[in-house]
């Protein structure tokens, strides 16, 4: 995973915002490196994470795959009928072309990282604007790493490179080993200070 950023996709008006979306949808962009992972381990965690038979209420929230290109079309397709053959009931997740992606507001990007309050604000002296922060891949790791995503031998190695101070990457650790059942008995790298 390169970066993320959280905005509105799949409508038809212009530059909706969270008090007015118009027929748009409440979306993830994920940015990847192919060669680090595959379109289809991305689609394989997607189906995983939701229950694509669900109906939900309101177009704002509804499960979505919005691809870029034919490829991602025909694979996230595949994927769909693959798992329908699995199900009893109908598979309602839309599979729709991407159109115009519009970034959410500052505030909703990053939502683990900024309920951290001394991480985020550690993060911030390496990227004072708002935009650079959401860009950063190391927000989106950190990010990751704080809803207990991510392996904990990846974030011992990286961690170094995370652009947080040696107290701050001592509380993550901490914060992960405590509350990421997957993350227990990780440890820090960096001495204390």
């Amino acid at each position: 995973m390169i970066r993320t950023a959280v905005g509105y996709a799949g409508g038809t008006s212009s530059n909706p915002t969270y008090h007015d979306l118009g027929d748009h949808s409440e979306t993830v962009r994920i940015e990847f490196d192919p060669r680090q992972v595959s379109y289809q381990e991305l689609l394989t965690v997607f189906w995983e994470s939701h229950d694509p038979t669900y109906q939900v209420w309101s177009r704002q929230y509804r499960n979505a795959v919005f691809t870029l290109t034919e490829s991602q079309r025909e694979q996230a397709e595949a994927s769909r009928n693959r798992l329908a053959a699995r199900y009893r009931e109908k598979i309602v997740t839309a599979i729709e072309p991407a159109g115009t992606f519009y970034l959410a507001e500052d505030y909703h990007q990053k939502y683990l990282l900024r309920q951290a309050d001394s991480i985020f604000h550690d993060l911030q002296a390496a990227y004072p604007e708002a935009k650079e922060l959401t860009a950063s891949t190391a927000a989106a790791r950190l990010n990751g790493y704080l809803g207990c995503s991510g392996d904990p031998d990846v974030l011992q190695r990286e961690i170094g490179e995370l652009g947080l101070s040696p107290a701050m990457q001592q509380r993550l650790i901490e914060y992960v080993s405590t509350e990421c059942e997957h993350f227990s008995g990780a440890s820090c790298p960096t001495p204390r200070r």
